[in-house]
């Protein structure tokens, strides 16, 4: 969870958001000082003075991964997104995802979601979606049509279009909708 963007910051403490010891995973009475190497990346200052608190108002020693999607895409994994990116699957992963008006993000098959978050994230992550475009499940197949003393078959089911398997942000400006079913085969000239 990122540190607060406004008011006081400790090194210690037990309140999550104001404490640069629980941002750096370690425990509300851990003996840290502001000239240890993880407490200067966490300021993003290397050397030299560290103003307290402004320069960790907002910070994070989590991964951050900020994605647009403005161009059609299929089977989106954020969390195979995000390990492309760089993230290495043990820090915290601070993610945002913003899909484009008009861009559609789908599924190939019926059998796979159009969005899939992942799953087994550390603690600590925080997962957002602005979807302004279109999630879309795969369209079931539509059956085989009759013939001679063969009656048509049904047809397939439609597939999903989007999975949390952690928890998520959702903001939906756009569509979110599962794949249709496909349509029965006609009787032909069974009988």
């Amino acid at each position: 969870m990122p540190l607060n963007n406004s008011g006081p910051i400790s090194l210690g403490g037990s309140t999550a958001g104001q404490s640069i010891a629980l941002e750096l995973g370690q425990s509300a009475t851990a003996q840290i000082s502001l000239n240890d190497a993880a407490v200067r990346t966490l300021a993003s200052v290397p050397s030299g003075a560290i103003v307290m608190p402004t320069n960790f108002y907002g910070k994070s020693s989590g991964f951050t991964f900020n994605q647009t999607i403005s161009s059609d895409t299929t089977n989106y994994n954020l969390k195979s997104a995000a390990i492309s990116a760089g993230w290495n699957q043990t820090s915290a992963l601070i993610a945002t995802v913003t899909i484009n008006g008009g861009v559609y993000v789908y599924s190939t098959s019926t059998g796979s979601y159009a969005f899939d978050t992942g799953s087994t994230f550390p603690a600590g992550s925080t997962l957002a979606l602005t979807n302004n475009g279109i999630i879309l499940g795969r369209g079931g197949d539509g059956g085989t049509g009759g013939l001679n003393t063969t009656p048509g078959t049904a047809g397939g089911a439609g597939g999903p279009a989007f999975i949390a398997r952690y928890a998520i942000s959702v903001t939906n400006n756009g569509t979110i909708g599962g794949g249709g079913g496909g349509g029965g085969g006609g009787s032909g000239d069974y009988g």
